[in-house]
């Protein structure tokens, strides 16, 4: 929000809180997308003797062997449809809670 006010871009508003809070849920989904994945295959996979994987870093090794980087963002889309709404909501409310809060002098 302040690199974004900084560049001149927007003022303090509604609009400006709408913008870095479309930009916080892209990165927040960048960043916990390849985890995302990673713990959906350790959840799904059979049990006993039968686990493809011995644990969280042979996931994420074996992930990287077979597929690539682009392994890990399996699902951006979806995961982003969930948490995108979900940041923008919440940090939008924030932000104008606290200029009502100001304006009260809270």
């Amino acid at each position: 929000k302040r690199q974004m006010k900084g560049w001149g871009m927007f003022q303090e508003g509604l609009g400006l809180h709408f913008s870095a809070s479309m930009v916080s849920g892209l990165v927040v989904t960048t960043v916990m997308n390849p985890f995302d994945v990673v713990s959906t295959r350790l959840y799904n996979q059979p049990q006993g003797q039968h686990r493809v994987y011995k644990g969280l870093f042979d996931c994420f090794a074996k992930t990287f062997r077979a597929e690539g980087v682009g392994g890990f963002f399996k699902g951006w889309l979806a995961h982003y449809a969930r948490l995108g709404p979900h940041t923008v909501l919440s940090l939008v409310f924030w932000e104008q809670t606290k200029l009502v809060a100001k304006k009260l002098g809270m």
